[in-house]
Parts: C-alpha cells; structure tokens; sequence
C-alpha cells in the first residue's frame, strides 16, 4: 500500500463540541486512516482546531490558502449535500487531478419558504448532478440512497456504501449515571429544528401511559422558542426540560439514567445519535424512516420503529421500549456493523483502491 495524503472538507469541524454527526464521521475516517499511514488534513470553515489531538492538522478552510490544500492532497475527500466549500473544494480537485470522493450526507428539504426550495432545486440539478457525476467514488450511507437521489433525479456514477459510524475508541465508556427526572425518563440529543418533530414527543407526554414522563432535551437550535411555546400552551413546561449544550461525557451518563431515547424526525441520513444510544445500552425510539431504519433493522430491532407523525404509535413504543436495556446480542450486531473498528476493511479499501488508480 502507498501511502496518500487526504484531505477532507466541511463547513463544520468540531467532533467534541456540539459540531453534529457529519464531524464525528469525519473523525472516525481520518483516525482509521491514520492507522492505516495515510496523511491527513482537515479544513473547514468553523473548526475546533485541537480536534485533530496533535495527530493531523485541522485548520480554517479560507479561499486564501484552499488552493494549497488541495495541491497538498492525493484525495480530496468532501462532505455535505449543497455544501459551497465542498464543491468549491471538489472543482479544485478535478482541475488538478485529483482523485475526488464524496459523501453527501443528507438532504433536508423540508422548508417551506417556496423561494428556497426553488434555490434547493436548481442546486442540486447543477453542483449536486456536477458532484455525483465527477466524483471518483461517492459514499453512500445505505443502499436506500441510490432510491434517494433518484427521486431528485439525481444519478450516482460510482457508489461506494460505507455507513455513518462511530468511533468505540472515543465513546466515554463506563459513564455513571445522571439522575433524570420523569417516569419513564425520555431522552432526546440532536440540533433542535423542525425537521426533527420534537413536537410529537411533547404531544406524548400528554397521552395516557406518560403522564409521570418527562423528556430532556439536549441540544441547541432554532427551534428552542418554538418548543418552549408548545410545551408551555400544553401545560408541560415542568415536564419538558432543556438542557442546551451538554458534553459527551454528561450525554453518555444521561443516556445511562434515560428509560429511553426519541428520535421523531421527518428525514434523517443514518444519524449517529441512534448507534451512541445503542452502544451506550439505552433504548431507542424512533420514527420508521429509511436512515432510522437502516440502522435499526439491520441490527434486528425493528420494533423500535413507529410511523411517522403517529403519536399514539409513539406512545405505545415508549412504553414498550422502555422496558429494558438493550441487550449483549443488539449491543454486538452494533459494534460489528457500526462502528469505525468493525468496518475497518472497507474503509481502508475505499483509499487504497483510490491510491492505486
């Protein structure tokens, strides 16, 4: 194997300070990698800059020194669906040819302002087409996104499937548990934004079967008024509790004291959050979409799944759920299938066959 310097881009790299799951994801590659004696460089344009923990060099993505990145790079690996310095970044590469990989993640089309889903569109029929098209291999979370892209007659040249992963080695492990109000005590971790549908964990509470059950929030995001509003026009305000940012450690000892975790979103595209849950021991609910899905099938807890919007459905799966922990066998189909460690083979594939073209 020859060694190649990648270099991977984002809007967004702060792995362990809120920065979301594409940063984790790129955490995961770039530590595999390193393991494997490939070099490798992050930018981006919000960066936490001791990410890389002296082990790679993360830096600001600036239109002053993108130039000398790229050059730098064997493989220009760029993350984000409509995402300008990814693209701007990939155009780069083409024109010095380099090899290019992209994954895009997700896309959220879920605003309902006309003029911005006009933008969407028309984006995704130029730069998005550009990028799949051109792209020396494209990552893809699950086979559910070929089916995906088509519907937004998108066409991927060269799929190469890797899912979104976590990283064992980084999982605060052992975590003591933070007493949580609420029986159950239901658990929720993410960006607060509509497209998550909190509002339907908030209608829960309401249900019978939870009238003693409080959910915590943790997270920041625009939505937080909105929630605040809803929960308190409900007359839940004691019984909706928003913690804002909280660290990984602090997450992963809630995650011990939690009954269970929601995930109610409309559109997801393998989010990380869910496998944290499940390598941390805590039981999972979650709207059936395809990105929830493919997680949780795969690792044979289908009945974790409700339709989306159900409240009542919602209800009974929480009750149902929260029963127990999950168990050594789910726990293992987890670590085998969904963490950096247990598909280390394909990632190392993925750049050594890129090396040797």
């Amino acid at each position: 194997m020859t060694p190649a310097r990648i270099l991977h881009v984002y809007k967004n790299f702060q792995p362990h300070t809120g920065g979301g799951g594409v940063s984790r994801h790129i955490a995961g590659l770039a530590d595999l990698a390193l393991q494997e004696g490939h070099s490798i460089r992050v930018i981006a344009q919000a960066i936490d800059p001791d990410a890389g923990a002296g082990r790679y060099e993360v830096h600001h993505a600036s239109k002053a020194n993108l130039l000398a990145d790229v050059r730098w790079a064997d493989i220009v690996h760029v993350h984000g669906s409509r995402t300008p310095i990814s693209l701007r970044t990939a155009y780069m590469a083409h024109r010095l040819n380099k090899k290019v990989v992209y994954t895009p993640h997700c896309y959220y089309d879920h605003d309902s302002s006309t003029g911005k889903r006009a933008a969407k569109w028309l984006w995704d029929q130029l730069a998005e087409r550009w990028l799949l098209k051109r792209a020396d291999a494209t990552v893809l979370l699950a086979e559910f996104w070929l089916d995906y892209l088509q519907t937004r007659n998108l066409r991927v040249t060269r799929p190469v499937f890797i899912p979104n992963c976590v990283l064992l080695k980084s999982l605060p492990q052992n975590a003591m548990g933070t007493e949580l109000e609420g029986s159950p005590a239901l658990l929720s971790v993410g960006r607060l934004d509509c497209v998550k549908r909190l509002e339907d964990a908030i209608a829960a509470l309401s249900q019978p079967g939870l009238e003693q059950a409080v959910l915590h929030l943790v997270g920041t995001g625009p939505d937080r008024a909105r929630l605040e509003h809803l929960a308190a026009s409900q007359g839940l305000s004691e019984r909706v509790q928003f913690h804002g940012f909280v660290s990984d450690n602090d997450v992963a000892g809630m995650s011990a004291a939690a009954d269970a975790f929601l995930l109610p979103s409309e559109m997801e595209g393998m989010p990380t959050v869910i496998i944290e849950m499940l390598l941390h021991r805590c039981p999972v609910v979650a709207s059936d979409i395809p990105g929830n899905r493919a997680i949780l099938a795969q690792v044979g807890l289908e009945d974790a799944l409700y339709p989306l919007a159900d409240v009542s459905r919602l209800v009974q799966c929480i009750v149902q759920q929260s029963r127990g922990r999950i168990s050594d066998e789910h726990h293992r189909r987890t670590m085998n299938t969904f963490t950096w460690e247990g598909i280390r083979q394909r990632v190392k594939a993925l750049y050594e066959n890129l090396s040797a073209r």
